[in-house]
Formats: C-alpha cells, structure tokens, sequence
C-alpha cells in the first residue's frame, strides 16, 4: 500500500568517499592513510594489539584459516538457495552502478531529525561500507579502492520530523504493506533489478541500492539484499563511533556472508560475522568476503569497469600487489594447516536467525568451549536476548535457509 509521494528531485548528496578505481600503482605502496578508516579488531582474550596483515592480490589465505574457509564455504553451499546464480548481492550492486551505492533511509522513528544528524548518517554509511571495500581492494580483479556512498533520500511518517534543509534529499512519504515509511519502490533496486528506474519521479540517477532503515525501540539487526536494520537509538548514539559493529555486521550480509548462531569454523572464534565475538571486520572476514568475489567476479565484464566512472586504469590481477591496511586479527589458537583448500564455485545463504540446538548437519567443526570467546549460541549478546537476526523482507536467503531451519525445529 503506498501512500502520496513527496519527491524533490535535486543534485545528488555530495558524497563523503568517491568511487576509485584500482590504480596501476602497485598496492603495497599505501598506507593505512591512503584509506579513510581503521580496519581492525581486537584480539582474542584481553589484549588489544594490533599487527599490520597482507592482503595478497591473489587467493593465497594463511594456512591456519584454510580449513575454517572450507568449512565456511561448504556450509554456504550446502544451505543456500541458488547462491551463484542469485544477482543482488553487493558486489552486483557496487558493479552495476559504476563504483557507487546509493541509499535511502528509512526512518522508521517519530522523533525528529535535524540536518546535522542526517549528515552524520550518511558519513556514517560510506565510512561503514567502505571498510567492507577495503578487503576486497586490490584482490583478484576487483576494480575499486572505494566506493562512493551517497543518501539521496528518507522516507518518513511526516515530513515535519526533518528538520532544517533538506534540498539535498528526496523526500518519500510512501509506506510499506505495514504501514512503515519505506522510499519508493519505483526507485529501488530491489524491486527493479533489471535497472529499469523509468517509473522513479526523481530520476534514475536518484535511485537507490540499499535501504538504512532504522527504526525506534528495534534491537539487534537485520541485513541482505535490500539493505540493513538496526535501532535509531542505536545508530545515533554511534554516528562518531569508529566501528558500528552491528551495522558493520549487516552490510556483511548484504555482500553474500553467512551467521554462525549454532556453529562454528574450526579454530576461528572471533570474526565480526560471528555474533557477539568481535567489534569490528577481522581478516578471517575478509578472506570470507574474497571467497565470495573470486566466485562470483566471471559474472561481470571487468574490462569495461574502469571506463564506466573513472579514466584510471585497474591493477590486472597478474600483478601480485598486497594492501596494507592494518587489519587486527585474533589470536586464539587455530590448528594450522597446508592442505590446498579445493574450493569450487557455489552457493550461498544468508544470516542465522534463531539459535539452533540442532547442528548434525552442518560441517565437521569444533564448538566454541567455556574458555573461548562466545558465540551466537553460548553467549547473551549485547545486543539482544534473542541474537541479532530477525527475518525480514526481500532476503533470498531466508526462503531456502530459514525454512530449512524451521523444518529442524
């Protein structure tokens, strides 16, 4: 059910991180200056350190994260619904659109927002997205160091709750069949995944990739396809927080990763998919998401990527080229091996909802004990009693996975 549709149709939000393509300058030359965030977690236990880690160009992981890969992997491709052939996730979606995400915020709030806080969302969204990025920069052929992430528009009960200027954005007073704000369908890519934005007012330019939808009183968070969930409150408190870790956790899912509420990769306890284990993308994360990519990346047409939005050329992925954005790790012990990890192109599936008991048919793995960092399914997350998934619209994942997961129950 839609309700009237507000739309000033106005120059695009100007973004906070433009959309680089990959230079041909070797990747080793930069520093973690050269990015415009942190990227770390903290390790396992009680210290904090830090270890600047490579990122090899290639798929080269450590040999203590081989097996967990594995694991990870056929887990996804035994769980998922047609996971290679699905073409939303956020890599389809960064490439689409030429090196950009746009969002609309859907306020799902009565309070008021002013301009300030508006601004800080959205730095808030393109630094979040972009420490994803960061992972994939200079890997295999993935053609961007950064993405540029603009908010071109919120959706809202009443357009008196935005305060100050708001000719920077659309405005959407539009509202889902619950009567929740939601921005115009006719704008977004998750009903229009073929591109066709002809019936968007604002313009196609003006569309929007994901939906930030933050709403009052909400606990935890959900993500996919269509965007990500979390609380207002939450969000707010958070906009000059380094590391949103359950926003960072969302976007997670929206680029294709897993949940790990009722097991666990072997040896890797602590990693930002993993609920209530880590505050910020660990390198286990990030070699996750590489999986993904490398399985996914003979999809596009790279050659013409470049071209698209920039006249800088990509780094071929001949060139061996490793990034050095510093990158926490844990340190829990991990059983190291050199066994070559036979990963072929499948599946994937989307984040765990409920806790299971019931594990018999996920993969060989050894579950978290008293003395390891807590998981999904031992510890009470800070974020909520119940886990920080809940199901939630438009995720092809929840149809195979969840109704799976019913049937177990």
């Amino acid at each position: 059910m839609k309700t009237t549709l507000s739309v000033t149709a106005l120059p695009l939000l100007a973004s906070y991180v433009a959309a680089h393509p990959v230079k041909s300058t070797a990747l080793s030359t930069l520093t973690d200056r050269s990015f415009p965030w942190h990227i770390g977690v903290p390790k396992s236990g009680s210290s904090h350190g830090k270890r600047d880690v490579s990122l090899p160009s290639t798929w080269d992981p450590p040999s203590d994260l081989v097996t967990p890969l594995q694991e990870v992997w056929d887990h996804e491709v035994e769980t998922y619904s047609d996971a290679l052939g699905f073409e939303n996730y956020g890599f389809d979606q960064v490439i689409a659109a030429g090196g950009k995400i746009n969002y609309c915020v859907r306020w799902d709030s009565s309070q008021s927002v002013t301009a300030e806080q508006r601004s800080q969302i959205a730095s808030a969204a393109s630094r979040s997205y972009n420490k994803w990025i960061a992972g994939l920069a200079g890997f295999d052929g993935w053609p961007y160091d950064t993405v540029e992430v603009n908010v071109v528009g919120w959706a809202v009960s009443d357009e008196s709750l935005l305060e100050g200027d708001t000719s920077d954005i659309d405005v959407y007073t539009d509202t889902d069949a619950d009567g929740i704000p939601q921005c115009a369908e006719a704008c977004g890519r998750f009903f229009h995944q073929d591109g066709d934005y002809s019936g968007c007012a604002a313009g196609a330019d003006r569309h929007y990739d994901n939906s930030l939808w933050l709403t009052d009183g909400f606990e935890g968070g959900t993500g996919g396809d269509w965007g990500q969930r979390v609380g207002s409150d939450y969000f707010l408190e958070n906009l000059e927080t380094e590391n949103i870790h359950i926003y960072l956790h969302e976007i997670g899912h929206t680029f294709a990763l897993d949940d790990f509420y009722d097991w666990t990769p072997t040896g890797v306890t602590s990693f930002i998919m993993l609920s209530g284990s880590a505050t910020e993308i660990t390198e286990f994360d990030y070699w996750m998401l590489r999986d993904w990519w490398r399985n996914l990346k003979d999809r596009y047409d790279l050659s013409s990527v470049s071209s698209s939005s920039s006249s800088s050329s990509r780094t071929s992925s001949a060139v061996a080229v490793t990034s050095t954005a510093p990158v926490y790790v844990p340190t829990a012990t991990a059983t190291a091996t050199s066994q070559t990890a036979g990963y072929v192109s499948l599946p994937t599936e989307e984040a765990v909802v409920q806790p299971s008991t019931t594990a018999a048919s996920y993969p060989t793995a050894s579950f978290p004990t008293a003395s390891a960092a807590p998981t999904g399914t031992q510890a009470a997350n800070p974020w909520g009693n119940s886990g920080w998934e809940q199901p939630s619209q438009g995720n092809p994942w929840w149809g195979g996975w969840w109704g799976q997961k019913a049937s177990r129950q």
